[in-house]
């Protein structure tokens, strides 16, 4: 594509070389050792600068002689940069390059994009509740895709992209590509998660997005977004600065957050569908245990359903609700809508029996890494056990450190006994974090081999014991140092149980 044609409807941008003369651009990347012939390089600090390192925040300003040699003949990079351009063609200078990304590659990779595309932001139920749209609309006869830590994942059970260990939310370029092809395949049904971090970087500025919906938000992050405040301002991005007016934004009426969040969206003029206990648009009646799962009673816009849920857990019928908002906010009828709940079945590494001990316990495996989520994980897990509760976790390392003794403090008040072991220590010594995690549990058990942690536990167990093992969920690696170690928490259990399900000789 012509530099001149790629730049044609982006404004606020000084441009210095040769842009009008017939450029031809064969690529963008923020990622110099990407760069081949004819690339336009985007320079700026963000988690993409380095594709063996995605997650690391690099400054790709750094970088640029690398880019050039490579290969790229423009820049567009922050306006105190000088270069000269006699080695390349063009110097496009802006305040954030990366909001200028996606509306860039929005043009270069073509006019084609799924009609309907939702973006879910909030600290915990994003995974579960992309999950769940794309089986409510797969029910109803919608081609969909998935997009979050589980990868892109589609209705017809092939992928559109595979899950990366680092980014819940694809980098700028590779998200544009996907949506490009995933609309010629004719899959016009879309939910995404929408990650602070991504927002920060601006990975979604230039979506096409007709949907946002908000889940909660509780600790996290704040290594990064330091304030509860500031993470909050980043999350509304998604509804200030991605989504237009006149989107739906789905909005959980049970957090505290609720009416700050409904405030910003009808300031932009956003049809808002509230949902939960509180919610208007979407209110949750009654909610009763059953065998296999849960009875719930809603209202939707003014009228009463019934469904059984299969799944177990408070929070999930929150994520079912905000994901039959989306549902409903894309076109599907509440009738059509309602009447496929009974449908869903458990996402990966959320809340899953992963085994049954020989004498009847049951072993759960979920990806539970903040207080509000090791909460909401256990009251699940309370909700179907009878005997003692018992939850294995640990608190990884480089990843706000303040939440590890409130993760001890909530496991504890929560379950019958806790057993702190290693997550993902990364850099850190083990033993500190652990000793962070033990400040809030004082009267935990402490076993650091995290194989050891679940195995002492499991054959601990009696019949009608749970054993919740969190932190990890759907992760098939453990990070020690900087190397990425093959595990699986569902693998460890699983074969543990094997053993003792196995003949003595």
């Amino acid at each position: 594509m012509q530099l001149e044609t790629l730049l044609t409807n982006v404004h606020a941008t000084e441009i210095i070389g040769n842009a009008e003369q017939g450029l031809n651009i064969t690529g963008i990347t923020t990622d110099p050792a990407l760069c081949k012939p004819g690339f336009l390089y985007v320079a700026a600090e963000c988690e993409t600068v380095d594709s063996t390192r995605y997650g690391v925040r690099l400054d790709g300003r750094n970088f640029i002689s690398e880019a050039i040699r490579n290969g790229a003949v423009a820049v567009l990079t922050t306006p105190e940069i000088e270069l000269s351009t006699d080695e390349f063609a063009a110097l496009i200078r802006y305040d954030n390059p990366l909001m200028l990304l996606g509306p860039l590659c929005g043009i270069f990779f073509g006019e084609y994009r799924p009609e309907k595309i939702a973006l879910v932001t909030g600290t915990n139920g994003k995974t579960s509740t992309v999950n769940f749209c794309r089986q409510l609309w797969a029910a109803a006869h919608r081609p969909s895709c998935s997009v979050g830590n589980l990868g892109g994942v589609c209705s017809d059970g092939s992928m559109v992209w595979e899950r990366d260990p680092t980014l819940s939310v694809p980098e700028t370029v590779t998200l544009h590509k996907m949506l490009s092809i995933l609309a010629q395949r004719g899959i016009n049904h879309v939910a995404m998660e929408a990650t602070s971090h991504a927002l920060h970087d601006h990975r979604l500025t230039g979506v096409p997005a007709s949907i946002g919906a908000f889940t909660n938000l509780t600790r996290d992050h704040l290594d990064f977004h330091h304030t509860m405040e500031e993470y909050f301002r980043v999350k509304m991005t998604l509804f200030q600065d991605v989504l237009s007016t006149g989107a739906y934004a789905v909005l959980n009426a049970d957090t505290p957050w609720f009416e700050q969040a409904r405030t910003i969206c009808k300031a932009r003029g956003q049809s808002i569908i509230s949902y939960g206990w509180q919610g208007s648009e979407i209110r949750l009646l009654d909610c009763a245990q059953r065998p296999g799962g849960q009875f719930i009673s809603m209202e939707v816009a003014g009228r009463q359903y019934q469904t059984n849920l299969n799944l177990f857990g408070l929070f999930q019928v929150s994520n079912v609700l905000c994901s039959l908002g989306i549902v409903i906010g894309s076109g599907i009828s509440p009738e059509e809508a309602v009447q496929n709940i009974d449908s869903l079945t458990e996402v990966e590494g959320r809340l899953n029996v992963v085994a049954i001990t020989p004498p009847g316990g049951r072993v759960v495996v979920d990806y539970a890494h903040s207080p509000d989520a090791i909460r909401a994980a256990l009251e699940g897990c309370r909700s179907f056990t009878s005997g003692k509760l018992i939850v294995v976790f640990g608190c990884n390392g480089e990843r706000d450190p303040g939440k590890r003794s409130e993760m001890g403090a909530m496991a504890a008040s929560l379950a019958d006994k806790v057993v702190v072991t290693d997550g993902h220590p990364r850099g850190e010594d083990p033993a500190l974090i652990r000793r962070a995690v033990l400040a809030g549990a004082p009267r935990a058990q402490e076993i650091a081999d995290r194989v050891e942690a679940i195995e002492t536990t499991i054959r601990a167990m009696g019949p009608n014991d749970t054993v919740l093992i969190a932190g990890l969920g759907h992760e098939n690696f453990r990070t020690i140092g900087d190397q990425r170690i093959p595990y699986s928490d569902t693998e460890t259990a699983q074969r543990i149980v094997r053993l003792l399900a196995a003949p003595q000789s």
